[in-house]
């Protein structure tokens, strides 16, 4: 009960640092919300940045089972330069048939047209989070910060029923210190060896004719050269390409990513980012995280660049699922997907 009492205690610290002062640059902004929420908890404009998220239906936005992922996208008034700290205050509660989000994909802008993903909130900070009280979902980070005036807030429901949001934070600087203690640091990937060489896999959809996986090899053969040969192609899929990779056994997994080409005078741009989900059986997927670091840094053109992501924890799988968020209506060449497991 005492080390209960101490996270609460220290989430609630850590929401009235971040909602007061200079940190959160969302206060008090303008937003747009995509699609409409639910008359019964409507928006004038203002609720989600005033600084209230009471446990309160007065002070929700909500969504019953929307058809499409429900999107906030902020205006912050203009340009920041070091945006580390994305946070949703969220209602559970059980009772009402309220869930709690999966988790949301934050993105920013410059211009409200170019959006660059940022990364995945998936942490609750209250964790485990009680019935019918209000938590905090965020991504923070301070090695990969946004620079821009828009932030896009895309919302995964974590169910069929309702989602109800009262409150968007979006902190620019060095993250608090009260901030900093509850983020997880970097996976010693000292030990770490790769586990995908050679190890089945599906794509879905199947590759461009143009540039096939004919023999169902090339994004596993533990090869990323800068070679149409060696690489397959998605033209504009309709759907985001994806890789399930089977290691055949559960793995501790340390590091997902995966290598692909970029050329500018061939229409070949690296995707935005890879949402990373792992399985024990093939069939039920769990979201891990979002992969948005390259190597090199930043990307190079004519070149094979690698987008990665390590949990802060080893994660145990054995089926990985590495789905491709394509950057526009160009051609997406994948040369390798590997993950690293922990010995």
């Amino acid at each position: 009960m005492l080390k209960k009492g101490i996270v609460v205690l220290l989430a609630l610290l850590v929401a009235s640092l971040v909602l007061a002062g200079e940190f959160n640059v969302a206060a008090g902004k303008t937003y747009t919300l995509s699609p409409g929420p639910n008359p019964n908890y409507a928006d004038p404009g203002s609720k989600l940045t005033d600084g209230s998220f009471n446990f309160s239906w007065g002070d929700m936005v909500g969504w019953e089972n929307p058809a499409a992922n429900p999107t906030i996208v902020v205006d912050l008034g203009d340009i920041y330069e070091e945006v580390s700290y994305v946070a949703l205050k969220v209602m559970y509660s059980a009772p009402s048939a309220v869930n709690m989000p999966e988790y949301f994909i934050v993105s920013i802008s410059e211009d409200g047209e170019l959006y660059e993903d940022l990364g995945m909130g998936i942490t609750y900070a209250e964790a485990p989070v009680a019935n019918d009280t209000i938590a905090t979902l965020y991504w923070a980070s301070e090695e990969f910060v946004g620079y821009g005036r828009y932030v896009k807030i895309e919302i995964v429901p974590g169910g069929d029923a309702w989602t109800m949001i009262a409150e968007v934070v979006v902190g620019d600087g060095a993250l608090p210190e009260e901030l900093d203690a509850m983020v997880g640091g970097l996976l010693d990937l000292t030990y770490a060896a790769t586990v995908s060489v050679g190890k089945p896999y599906m794509l879905i959809p199947l590759p461009s004719d143009a540039y096939p996986d004919t023999d169902s090899v090339k994004v596993t053969d533990g090869f990323a050269r800068y070679s149409w040969a060696d690489m397959i192609g998605f033209d504009n899929p309709a759907i985001n390409p994806t890789i399930i990779i089977d290691l055949l056994e559960p793995k501790s997994i340390g590091r997902v990513s995966a290598h692909f080409m970029r050329s500018f005078a061939s229409a070949v741009n690296l995707p935005k980012s890879l949402l990373i989900g792992v399985s024990d059986d093939g069939m039920e997927f769990k979201t891990v995280g979002l992969a948005v670091a390259t190597n090199p840094y930043p990307p190079q053109n004519e070149f094979i660049n690698e987008i990665h992501w390590s949990p802060s924890e080893p994660v145990l799988a054995r089926y990985v699922k590495i789905e491709i968020r394509p950057r526009g209506a160009a051609w997406t060449m994948l040369a390798e997907a590997t993950v690293w497991a922990m010995e």
